[in-house]
């Protein structure tokens, strides 16, 4: 598993060279998966335009070396569809994008990628004919790791500690852990774990995620050493303790 600060340390790496690194994740708030890591591509690529990468692309992920490669060229991103970097992406950019690499939607399908378990096995799926129809409209969820950071805690009763950090498994991409600091709100403060099944809602309005949790439940949640995400022991540990 990696944290996203972790994540925004490595690089990019296509099938023809260094892209730049990942300065953020996207994900689904309702599925509580990465959708896309947003590279940094401002040495190559105008200043003015965002790259975001499916994880259906992402072929190896190398923790000690601090880099990901992706089954794709550079030419080929530079002449995929763009979008402004100072826009949302639409699901209607989705579908463009997703058309261009030959993807899957993710969208069809009743799990977090659609019908399969794993974002790369998208990657082999003739493209389907028909998409599935949204009753709520083109909203795809997407929220940025960049953006929730710093974001308060609402708990059913106050306002306890902000969002500090997330957890990703790069394996399914699916966001595992929240982590809460109350340091905000409790002087010598913890790091607190809590699960995205914990989360209510995320209030871009007021900056504030809401939680299912009491004043008191959050902080019975685990504390969260973060230098040790690399022990599968430990963060299984925590990851029980989080209920």
């Amino acid at each position: 598993m990696i944290s996203h600060k972790q994540m925004k340390q490595y690089s990019i790496h296509a099938t023809d060279g260094d892209i730049g690194p990942c300065k953020d994740i996207l994900f689904d708030d309702q599925n509580f998966v990465a959708r896309y890591l947003v590279a940094d591509t401002n040495s190559w690529l105008p200043l003015s335009r965002k790259v975001v990468i499916s994880p259906i692309a992402v072929t190896k992920v190398d923790t000690e070396a601090q880099w990901l490669s992706i089954n794709m060229s550079s030419q080929g991103i530079k002449d995929g569809p763009s979008i402004d970097e100072h826009k949302p992406v639409s699901r209607e950019y989705e579908e463009t994008l997703f058309k261009y690499f030959g993807y899957g939607y993710y969208w069809i399908g009743p799990g977090a990628w659609g019908d399969f378990s794993h974002p790369t096995q998208l990657a082999d799926q003739e493209m389907q004919q028909e998409i599935a129809k949204d009753p709520t409209g083109p909203t795809n969820h997407l929220r940025s790791c960049n953006e929730v950071h710093g974001y308060d805690v609402a708990t059913t009763d106050d306002d306890v500690g902000h969002i500090t950090d997330f957890i990703f498994d790069t394996d399914t991409w699916t966001l595992q852990l929240l982590v809460v600091d109350t340091n905000n709100w409790l002087p010598g403060g913890k790091k607190l774990a809590i699960k995205p099944t914990d989360v209510h809602n995320i209030d871009w309005s007021s900056h504030k995620v809401q939680v299912n949790l009491s004043h008191e439940g959050l902080l019975e949640q685990p504390e969260i050493d973060m230098d040790r995400l690399a022990d599968s022991a430990y963060l299984q540990a925590i990851l029980t303790k989080a209920q």
